[in-house]
């Protein structure tokens, strides 16, 4: 009984300490490529822009 309790315990803790670790480099990933997407659009309207103005 006292192992199983202890196995589940640790277990636990392991869990929560690999979510605690995997979630933020996952969000992190989806913000990087949002930003990527936003700097792309304003390089293309900067382009544009600069193509009007010659």
């Amino acid at each position: 009984m006292d192992a199983a309790v202890l196995g589940s315990i640790l277990v636990a803790i392991f869990v929560a300490i690999f979510c605690s670790m995997i979630l933020p480099l996952i969000c992190r990933e989806t913000g990087r490529g949002a930003a990527r997407d936003r700097r792309i659009a304003e390089h293309k309207m900067n382009a544009r822009l600069l193509r009007l103005n010659i």
